[in-house]
């Protein structure tokens, strides 16, 4: 039998492997090498807790599952990493979240299809992650970007220490330390507070009675003046700030007596001859927008039905309804009640006094989540995702609402051509934009092609010079599809519209339904909101709907 020590130092040295090889991923995904090294021994101390025989597979799955809830969505330039070491990866930190983990995991020495199982996607689809990141590294670079091969060498010469094998093996004995019930009960010391040491009396000064009636007297006329200057000067409700843009909107809102999310899906659920326990609700959404104010819901029961239903917000009664074929099914075993999720992501974010505008439950690979969006009294918007499964918070935003636009900005009509112009000499009739939004001061601009490759650009909103892209290619066989702007074309008609009319688009995109592929389009007008698919060989229309507002 092999002695303790033996035992202890080959466990040591396999710790240390599986440190060193899962490092250049973790600093990639979080953009620091001090935050890659302790993020590695936390994944590692965790795959040892739930699998002790199978800890090193365990640790690639338990550093996916952090890094997906600490990955920040895009590091701002002035946040990049100083550190020299970085200089050739920073194309990779450029990215945003899912596709510079997607990178991350392919430059690293992780075997492929451990990385891909940790993901939960099959060797296809993680191949198809890592050939999308490419793309939009490409494509922002814009020039000469640099080879798989060159990452890869970049990533493994990220500098890892004598100090930082010794910080790694003591993380993990104190982290086995807690999690062991034989091992001892470490000695807590325990503080005292003594009284400070009593100060040198100072010198007594007498004042006579007549000077402490004058300066009360003072005080007296100085607080009054003070008070009348106050009241001269006009004020706000301290909930609102005076030049919130939305400031009527938010007060109406929160004045309203509006049902609240729970109280229509439940509602809903109960129409449709189920109960809000059983029916697993894909959205639910308050539009204040329409008249009178509503909630949209979406919502599945069993497998095969989708229900839409629209409901008065304060009434809760039923203004319109639909059922079709589901399109998605969310296997929710394992999910935690939607309302032991509103009050946990309360919890974790301090909030308090928000409504709930806004419910979506989704799913990402293995990882089910919920994503809410609250409004508070003081006109702020706040985005929580929650894992699905244990109640964490997984990402938090906030941002002020503003109708505020920056000055000298670009028209929309110019911030399109400024997106088009970096895919290449295609006139603005050859793709579908499906968002055209000026955010602060930047303009989010999302189109289609005709072969179905989505693109979201973010452009300065005053020089139209190029953010961010993010490129989706497209992964079916087209070679014999019709085309999406043919697919457009014929959507239009069976609207009874045409392009010269005011048509915006939402959705552009080629999608899988019942084994075919086929285009999904979603566009809307003043009065109605309609729904297409096409099928890309045929170019024949397989589903049609349309929603009056």
């Amino acid at each position: 039998m092999m002695p303790k020590q033996d035992q202890k130092q080959m466990q040591d040295e396999a710790i240390l492997r599986c440190a060193r090889t899962l490092f250049p991923a973790a600093a990639l995904c979080l953009g620091s090498l001090s935050e890659g090294r302790s993020t590695v021994t936390e994944a590692i101390a965790a795959a040892m807790r739930a699998s002790p025989n199978a800890w090193e597979s365990e640790s690639v799955r338990q550093l996916v599952r952090i890094c997906r809830t600490r990955t920040p969505e895009r590091f701002q330039p002035e946040k990049l990493p100083k550190e020299s070491a970085f200089e050739a990866l920073l194309p990779i930190l450029k990215l945003p979240a899912g596709s510079r983990r997607a990178i991350a995991l392919a430059v690293s020495e992780i075997p492929a299809a451990d990385a891909a199982a940790a993901s939960g996607l099959t060797a296809d689809e993680f191949g198809q992650k890592n050939e999308k990141a490419l793309r939009q590294l490409n494509f922002m670079i814009n020039g000469n970007p640099p080879t798989l091969d060159d990452l890869r060498a970049a990533a493994k010469a990220l500098p890892w220490h004598d100090s930082d094998t010794e910080l790694l093996l003591n993380g993990i004995a104190e982290a086995e330390q807690k999690n062991d019930p034989e091992s001892p009960v470490p000695i807590i010391r325990e503080i005292t507070r003594t009284a400070a040491p009593a100060k040198n009396k100072s010198k007594t000064v007498s004042v006579p009675l007549w000077g402490i009636i004058l300066g009360i007297a003072a005080l007296i006329v100085l607080a009054a003046a003070l008070l009348l200057l106050w009241a001269s000067q006009p004020h706000h409700p301290a909930s609102v700030p005076p030049d919130s843009p939305h400031t009527e909107e938010v007060d109406a809102l929160f004045s309203a007596s509006y049902l609240g999310i729970a109280d229509v899906q439940e509602i809903a659920a109960a129409d449709a001859g189920s109960d809000a326990e059983s029916a697993c609700f894909l959205s639910t959404k308050l539009r204040t927008d329409q008249t009178p104010a509503c909630y949209v819901i979406s919502f599945t029961v069993g497998d095969k039905t989708q229900y839409d239903y629209t409901l008065d917000a304060a009434s809760g009664e039923i203004l319109g309804k639909t059922d079709s074929e589901a399109e998605i099914i969310l296997d929710t075993e394992g999910w935690k009640p939607a309302e032991e999720i509103r009050q946990a992501a309360l919890r974790q974010t301090g909030l308090h006094d928000v409504l709930f505008i806004k419910e979506k439950r989704a799913a990402d690979g293995e990882s089910g989540y919920y994503k809410f969006e609250l409004l508070n009294a003081d006109g702020k918007l706040f985005s929580v995702q929650m894992d699905a499964r244990n109640a964490m918070l997984m990402k938090y935003t906030a941002e002020e609402l503003s109708s505020q636009e920056p000055e000298n900005i670009i028209s929309p009509a110019q911030a399109k051509t400024h997106a088009v112009s970096r895919v290449g000499d295609l006139d603005l009739s050859q793709v579908i934009f499906t968002k055209v939004k000026l955010d602060g001061n930047a303009y989010l601009i999302a189109f289609t092609l005709d072969d179905g490759t989505q693109y979201l650009i973010e452009l300065n909103a005053a020089s139209g010079k190029v953010n961010t892209v993010d490129v989706h290619p497209v992964s079916a066989d087209i070679s014999q599809a019709v085309g999406l702007l043919a697919a457009r074309d014929t959507a239009l008609s069976m609207a009874q519209l045409t392009l010269r009319d005011p048509v915006d688009f939402t959705k552009a995109k080629i999608d899988r339904s019942n084994g075919a592929y086929v285009y999904e389009l979603e566009f809307e007008t003043a009065d109605y909101e309609y729904e297409v698919s096409i099928g890309t060989a045929t170019g024949e229309v397989i589903k049609y709907r349309a929603f009056s507002k």
